[in-house]
């Protein structure tokens, strides 16, 4: 058990996520990590007081949760960093396991810990594999960077099913191309991971007014649709223009389908789910709208801009 447990297992209940349903962005994580790591099996867990409970799953693996005593990822949210099994059968803590014991049963395991932003680990972003594993640097960066995106969801995702998706209660001035920076910065683990190709054009600092912590967590929502729906071997380009009005330009090889936020944003439909939800509800009270245009000759095929209120 880990020393918090009571912290962390509140914290894990109050991010009202537990036996939800699927949804849409952490199905897209396990499978991305799993075309990462090269591995059969990628989850979602959540470890509660009893049980492991996976919140999205990838590859052939029956049921929707374990008990505790027998999770893999009860030992992996002990530490801070990832946890790499590369033979399962060669571990004590797990040579006993029903899960590696059993025939074609569990030979490799890699899972990094979901970390809250107040240091309580919800569960794990896991791969797993019927034969022995190794992965290498860029892939556990990708993975690292991948948990990280776990997180944000279910900490976008909460405003909105509490009912309590406000405006921006102190609102500062924020440096657009700053934030942006920060979020390619996270995100390049990711695109380098599955080969894409991200880059930076920063023409001005492009200062707005409203909410860092929101906005930073939107625009990385944002950025990530973007690389996740870029085919690996692809490329995404960002864009932070100055001049009024300040405005993010992201292009990108993702297809022609408007994701769930743009189509909300734009007065098309309401988002289905909540974290794209949130990710509207936050850019519409920083009064942000968004535009598609067309693509440039030999440019990425999708192209829409970001468009704040000048100050």
């Amino acid at each position: 058990m880990p020393h918090n447990e009571t912290e962390r297992i509140n914290a894990l209940h109050a991010m009202a996520v537990l036996d939800t349903p699927p949804e849409t962005d952490f199905d897209d994580i396990v499978r991305i990590a799993g075309e990462i790591c090269g591995a059969p099996i990628s989850l979602v867990t959540l470890i509660d007081t009893g049980r492991q409970w996976f919140k999205a799953k990838f590859g052939d693996l029956p049921g929707s949760e374990t008990p505790r005593e027998v999770a893999f990822c009860a030992h992996a949210i002990m530490g801070r960093d990832l946890m790499v099994v590369p033979d399962t059968t060669a571990d004590a803590r797990f040579a006993d396991n029903p899960f590696v014991r059993c025939t074609d049963g569990i030979r490799f395991y890699a899972g990094a810990p979901l970390l809250t932003s107040a240091g309580a680990a919800l569960g794990t972003l896991c791969v797993l594999d019927h034969a022995p594993h190794r992965l290498s640097l860029d892939q556990m960066r990708g993975l690292r960077a991948l948990a990280h995106q776990v997180t944000e969801l279910m900490e976008l995702r909460l405003p909105v099913v509490a009912d309590e998706l406000d405006g921006i209660p102190d609102p500062r001035t924020v440096d657009l191309a700053y934030l942006t920076e920060a979020r390619i910065r996270e995100l390049r683990c990711i695109a380098d991971a599955r080969n894409t190709a991200i880059t930076l054009a920063l023409k001005d600092d492009g200062a707005v007014h409203g909410d860092p912590a929101k906005l930073s967590r939107a625009l990385d929502y944002v950025v990530f649709t973007a690389l996740k729906t870029t085919p690996a071997g692809g490329r995404v380009a960002v864009r932070v223009l100055g001049l009024p009005p300040p405005t993010i330009e992201i292009a990108h090889a993702g297809g022609s389908t408007v994701p769930e936020w743009q189509a909300d944003l734009a007065g098309r439909r309401p988002a289905d789910e909540p974290v794209p939800r949130a990710v509207a509800g936050i850019l519409r009270a920083h009064g942000v709208t968004v535009a598609s245009r067309p693509a440039d000759g030999g440019a990425p095929d999708v192209r829409f801009e970001l468009r704040f209120p000048s100050r």
